[in-house]
């Protein structure tokens, strides 16, 4: 095909693709809101709200925190804060602790910064805000990474940036443990040293259970629904309230009143770009519609005037005939100049007997070999080598050394040979892709060849060895092994 019609043909696709676009030219304003439990945007925690209620949970929204925990004082309770923006007052953190000491008030905290450090200090664990990054990672940003508490049912989860949890003695208090942690190659933004971050802590005291999770992003709406593979956070996110509130009937504070003012809505303005295409492409168009439209007439009164009356329906047809025709030579013309014929016919005798097997096609054969023809080459009469020194020599060819060879072949003889197997192992490691990248670099393969192959003639020569095929070629090691006469 021609270039200019290859870039016609183009053309018509790429305006067929714009008119069926479902792309749109507009402005957009505002932006996501924060992770309270009423915002909806994509950073919002509304959908594990509702799945609280849909669990069977009876749950308190507490937009007044202070005035709800005083409300629910002496009665047990889970208390939930997600990702908060503000920290909890002196005396909200009183009350959420003490009702945690008396074994009353159970506490999912989901914190992956200092914004509450002062509660979690109280309940035995600090979180420093370093971002945790775990080489092991799947995720092509390493600070993401998958972890399976040891909760039932173990459900798989992702942790988007969390930070690590270190534990602290709290008097009074049983002691936290891991019940998640990173692999041992990780590290975090304040500690290179590698080892494991635990990342979810669990504990217990009386009837009360306590979680911090030092990242909040499952408890979202962009999270919540996500499934890849074993990861399945609506089940990694259920297990987690499942610890701290294992009967259904219990009572499900919410806490939603320390959170930043939610940005504005996300306002998006636009026009589809097809329609809008389709529109100026009809208008240019449009110009032409009043001359097809009287050509039949016009093609009636020319036919009338050398005497022949034709109906304005025959006429019609003649100009559906006239453009058919038209269209069809014009694409013919532009995508198929080429001569009508038949490709399922058999090749002729004569190409495939003569031609197919001509000498220059032969010698072209010959002649035009691939680096990795060369490389997989070299690679053979390294393993050929590799043979014969084990043979003569009792040990593999990467053992053998240049006093051993000396003894055969002498000192300058064994220079060169161990020269020669230092690259041909070079290129071995190459062929078989052990080594991926050659310094210095190839620029010239069948030299290569050439040269390395007359070098291991002269060793196995040396050795009372010779080389030897049907076409001597110095490109060619397809040779068969055999010992000289005159050894």
């Amino acid at each position: 095909m021609k270039t200019r019609a290859f870039l016609s043909l183009l053309g018509v696709i790429a305006l067929v693709a714009v008119i069926y676009s479902p792309s749109s030219l507009g402005v957009s304003a505002g932006g996501d809101g924060g992770t309270g439990p009423t915002d909806t945007s994509a950073s919002g925690t509304s959908m594990f709200l509702a799945t609280l209620k849909q669990d069977g949970y009876h749950v308190i929204v507490a937009n007044d925190t202070s005035a709800t925990l005083e409300s629910l004082r002496g009665q047990s309770f889970a208390y939930l804060l997600i990702g908060a923006d503000l920290a909890l007052s002196p005396q909200q953190v009183a009350n959420v602790t003490s009702g945690y000491q008396a074994g009353k008030v159970s506490l999912l905290i989901a914190e992956g910064n200092r914004t509450n450090e002062a509660l979690i200090e109280k309940l035995g664990a600090t979180v420093s805000g370093a971002a945790i990054i775990d080489p092991t990672s799947t995720y092509k940003d390493q600070r993401v990474f998958a972890v399976t508490p040891s909760l039932p049912p173990e459900a798989a989860g992702v942790i988007d940036i969390a930070s690590p949890i270190r534990f602290v003695k709290v008097p009074g208090l049983d002691p936290l443990r891991s019940a998640a942690a990173t692999s041992a190659y990780s590290v975090d933004a304040a500690n290179t040293t590698l080892g494991p971050r635990t990342v979810i802590a669990t504990g217990t005291q009386g009837n009360a259970h306590l979680l911090i999770i030092s990242d909040s992003a499952g408890f979202t709406n962009g999270f919540l629904n996500y499934t890849s593979g074993p990861v399945d956070e609506k089940s990694f996110v259920g297990e987690m309230v499942a610890w701290v509130a294992p009967s259904k009937g219990t009572t499900v504070v919410f806490d939603a009143s320390h959170y930043a003012a939610p940005a504005s809505p996300k306002l998006q303005m636009g026009v589809p770009i097809g329609p809008l295409v389709a529109l100026v492409l009809e208008q240019q168009l449009s110009s032409l519609n009043s001359y097809y439209s009287s050509f039949p007439s016009q093609v009636s009164g020319f036919l009338q005037g050398y005497g022949i009356g034709v109906s304005d329906s025959f006429a019609v047809s003649i100009v559906a005939v006239i453009l058919l025709l038209s269209v069809y030579g014009a694409v013919t013309r532009w995508f198929a100049p080429e001569r009508k014929g038949k490709d399922d016919q058999p090749v002729p005798s004569v190409e495939r007997t003569i031609v197919a097997e001509s000498r220059a096609r032969l010698d072209f054969l010959q002649s035009s070999r691939t680096k990795s023809f060369y490389a997989a080459t070299m690679g053979q009469l390294y393993e050929v080598l590799g043979s014969i020194i084990a043979r003569e020599f009792g040990k593999d060819v990467s053992s053998v050394t240049e006093a051993e060879l000396a003894a055969r072949i002498g000192p300058e003889g064994a220079r060169r040979a161990m020269d020669l197997l230092v690259r041909l192992s070079t290129l071995y490691a190459y062929a078989m892709g052990e080594k991926r990248f050659m310094f210095p670099p190839v620029l010239r393969w069948r030299a290569l060849a050439s040269r390395t192959t007359a070098e291991a003639e002269w060793l196995l020569n040396q050795l009372g060895i010779t080389m030897a095929g049907e076409e001597p070629s110095k490109q060619r090691v397809e040779y068969v092994m055999r010992e000289a006469a005159s050894r």
